[in-house]
């Protein structure tokens, strides 16, 4: 993409730059993209007239990446701020379809051509900029020249769209929501995590109160968020694998047994968590350990066992690696303790994590956990083998000779979080 003069005054075309509202965590807030593709009535076009493009019943439609750009700082409110781009995309993650494994890639959405804004962004020099850190802008192009969007206009843009949203009746949740990749790239945010006083207020509020949610603060970074539990999460994960944080939390995570402070958001729903949601990524959920509590066989001769409702203390998903290094130290604890006793798979996939939420809480790669693939064929040692050799049988038996079937019980438990 160039600069200068990108938007023409009556057509908006293909490559150009525009502004839209999209929706993440919970927050509206203004997205400036690259588009992609027009279409009209369906149709593939290479330019729209903006007038029929921005029509309240146009069918015109807008597809875009969606870019990061980087907030200007100054000391004094009365000195314009600006974001700058820096030649880089907001990234998400697609769970691939069948496999706890995910895919990287930019954010790309499809706007109605209603709720879209031309913007001609300003030319400029990075070297020329004294409130801006000039390291982050790498990825640009011979490191010298970029464009900058004024925050007045991304603030007024953000208010006029949301206003054109109401006229026409959308839903707010119809409008397009992302979960970036990394979660300090959108929305956008100054350094030190403050907005870039961006947000649509009346938005946020509608669509947190349609999603019967409110904005908290988290004790630790005094964040605002709507969604503590996955925030808190995020937290978590970064402790158990020595991630360093952006911002400097007030006080630690915890020293032992920390990883329940998830327990300031309340237990969430078990289902949704469990498996993990795109926008919902963290799985930390009080289970119960099953090498503390293992599954009864039923009674001689009887298929199924009523057990009493006994209470049970349970361990946080995120805690129990931790529990088992502590707790039960003969068995092996994979990329920290080796050469013990096989692990069952059962217990494994309760303290697996996925991809999807270590990717979401900016932890590299080489500090995810570790894989445990050969845990099935240890489990494989400790059944028993059915002989080679076998005895003849009468062909029929009669119904009273025949072997009960196998039992399966599970004893029921009420956890006690802790």
């Amino acid at each position: 993409m160039s600069v200068g003069q990108i938007t023409d005054r009556n057509l908006f075309l293909i490559g150009d730059i525009f502004l839209t509202i999209l929706c993440s965590s919970h927050i509206l807030s203004i997205g400036v993209l690259h588009s992609t593709a027009v279409t009209l009535n369906s149709v593939s076009c290479a330019s729209i007239n903006i007038t029929v493009m921005k029509a309240l019943h146009t069918t015109a439609k807008i597809t875009g990446q969606l870019l990061t750009i980087i907030p200007t700082h100054s000391a004094s409110p009365d000195v314009a701020q600006y974001c700058l781009w820096d030649s880089g995309y907001v990234t998400t993650c697609s769970v691939i379809p069948g496999t706890s494994s995910s895919t990287e890639h930019v954010v790309v959405v499809t706007i109605p051509g209603a709720l879209i804004e031309p913007v001609n962004p300003e030319a400029t020099f990075i070297r020329l900029c004294n409130d801006i850190n000039t390291d982050v802008f790498s990825q640009v192009s011979g490191g010298q020249s970029t464009w900058q969007v004024s925050c007045d206009a991304l603030q007024a843009a953000c208010d006029l769209l949301w206003a054109k949203a109401v006229e026409m009746k959308v839903s707010v949740k119809s409008i397009a929501s992302i979960t970036p990749v990394n979660v300090k790239s959108f929305p956008y945010q100054f350094p030190d995590g403050t907005p870039v006083v961006i947000i649509s207020v009346k938005a946020s509020s509608q669509l947190t109160a349609s999603e019967g949610e409110h904005i908290t603060t988290c004790p630790l970074c005094d964040t605002k968020v709507v969604n503590m539990h996955n925030h808190v999460g995020c937290h978590i994960l970064c402790t158990l694998t020595d991630t360093p944080e952006e911002l400097p939390l007030k006080q630690e995570v915890g020293l032992t047994s920390p990883y329940s402070f998830c327990g300031h958001a309340g237990v969430p729903e078990y289902g949704s968590v469990n498996s993990g949601l795109k926008n919902k990524p963290c799985r930390n959920l009080p289970l119960k350990c099953e090498l503390c509590h293992p599954v009864l066989p039923p009674q001689p001769r009887k298929s199924t066992q009523k057990a009493p409702a006994l209470p049970v203390e349970a361990i946080w998903r995120y805690n129990m690696m931790a529990h088992i290094l502590d707790q039960h130290k003969e068995y092996v604890v994979p990329g920290h303790r080796e050469a013990r006793v096989p692990l069952p798979v059962s217990v494994w996939n309760t303290m697996k994590l996925m991809d999807l939420e270590q990717g979401t809480s900016c932890i590299p790669k080489d500090r995810w956990q570790p894989s445990y693939g050969d845990a099935s064929e240890q489990d494989k040692e400790n059944m028993p083998v059915a002989s080679s050799s076998c005895t003849k049988h009468p062909a029929l038996k009669s119904a009273g000779s025949l072997p009960p079937k196998r039992a399966h019980t599970s004893l029921q438990l009420r956890l006690s979080i802790v």
